[in-house]
């Protein structure tokens, strides 16, 4: 198998428009925009779906993909994965049997912790994705708590400090023992006192069903099926398209995490997200780059993205987004170097792309259609011209902000 050569630094010949010798960052004024662009800016794009199967995953572990943190004061809880006996989603047809038929053995997130504190407010905090317009789905079971029973869903977080939650309390009043609350977090402050909830029964020890729903500044959340955030007046009509909804525009984006307050002990489970993908602005280039080369054969970019090897992110072909990289990619990212690579009929070239600061964000790998007598000096030029119609494309789309 052809292995990448690393290149030296060598004089190249001219490229269109005067330019010579391989690219410096100091001239690629337009590199910093690919950041922000891999980061955040996207358009949006049909949409996918991400279920948790936490039986995948290490008992007593935090599953991968996920990080803690604490809002508010005190320690982050203790977030595993364990087995727990849960009911069925759908009622049992044998309805005379006995009810330890109506329970299985199940894989859940569990959280629990010694802080009293109803301001403390631990969060497991999934960030393989950002979610603009999306519905979440999750069963949850609060099981004790003393100062604030609560457990729920933060969302469109951007970190512990703001976000959105919807929480669910074992405790109301005296004749309903039990609340659901929609309020947001900025910069740390709790708007509760300002939120939008509802008293409903929410028995301690019991499965319950949570839906969340986002769709541009508007959000509602249903329990057990049925919609209670915002609360739903007699008078209201029943075509759902129609139906209230709280209008916030505080966050438009964000990650997405389970939620819990004080020294809440707390299952989930049965966890299912559908939602509006984002396409990164970067992949939208890229791709429309890839069509004006006929020469082209392929162009992918690599980023460390959550996890300490590259992965394309974005692709020309958009056939190997999130595969990873190797080596010569690693390479490329972690000391910047350029490789070549000739094959039959083809050439490569993976080269850094570099923020305004001069440092590498992100690998650029070019493979074209090569030609009789052609040179590496001539490739990598070759490759540097496309790395110039990337840059200007990038230079259009940097008024679109996240």
């Amino acid at each position: 198998m052809s292995r990448a050569t690393r290149i030296p630094q060598l004089p190249l010949p001219p490229l269109p428009g005067g330019a010579a010798g391989l690219v410096v960052a100091s001239r690629l004024w337009r590199d910093f925009l690919l950041l922000t662009l891999l980061c955040g800016a996207a358009f949006l794009a049909p949409g996918g779906e991400i279920k948790f199967d936490f039986g995948l995953y290490q008992r007593d572990r935090i599953p991968p993909g996920f990080t803690s943190l604490v809002s508010g004061s005190g320690k982050p809880g203790d977030w595993k994965v364990m087995d727990e006996m849960v009911a069925p989603v759908m009622t049992p047809i044998l309805t005379n049997q006995p009810n330890s038929l109506a329970f299985a053995k199940h894989t859940v997130l569990a959280v629990s912790s010694a802080d009293t504190a109803p301001v403390h407010s631990p969060i497991l905090l999934f960030t393989n994705e950002i979610f603009a317009d999306f519905t979440l789905t999750t069963r949850f079971k609060i099981v004790s708590g003393t100062t604030a029973p609560e457990a729920g869903i933060a969302f469109r977080v951007q970190d512990e400090k703001n976000y959105y939650v919807i929480r669910a309390s074992t405790v109301g009043n005296q004749a309903v023992r039990g609340s659901l609350l929609w309020y947001r977090v900025v910069n740390g402050v709790r708007f509760d006192s300002q939120g939008i909830g509802v008293l409903v029964p929410i028995p301690p020890d019991a499965w319950q069903d949570l839906r969340v729903e986002c769709l541009g500044n508007t959000i509602r959340a249903f329990l057990n099926g049925k919609q209670m955030i915002p609360p739903v007046p007699a008078s209201a009509p029943t075509n759902d398209a129609e139906m209230p909804r709280i209008n916030d525009s505080t966050f438009a984006i964000g990650k997405t995490g389970f939620w819990t307050a004080g020294d809440t002990t707390a299952f989930f489970a049965d966890t299912r997200i559908e939602y509006t993908a984002r396409v990164p602005q970067i992949q939208t280039v890229i791709a429309d780059v890839m069509k004006k080369n006929s020469r082209l054969l392929g162009l992918k970019v690599y980023a460390i993205k959550n996890s300490p090897t590259p992965v394309v992110v974005a692709d020309g072909k958009e056939k190997d987004l999130g595969a990873p990289g190797g080596n010569t990619e690693a390479d490329v990212i972690a000391n910047g170097r350029i490789f070549f690579l000739k094959q039959d009929g083809s050439v490569e070239v993976t080269q850094p792309l570099r923020d305004r600061n001069g440092e590498v964000i992100a690998a650029l790998k070019t493979t074209m259609k090569s030609f009789l007598g052609e040179t590496t000096a001539i490739a990598v030029s070759r490759a540097t011209q496309i790395k110039k119609d990337v840059e200007s494309g990038l230079s259009i789309l940097q008024d679109i902000n996240e």
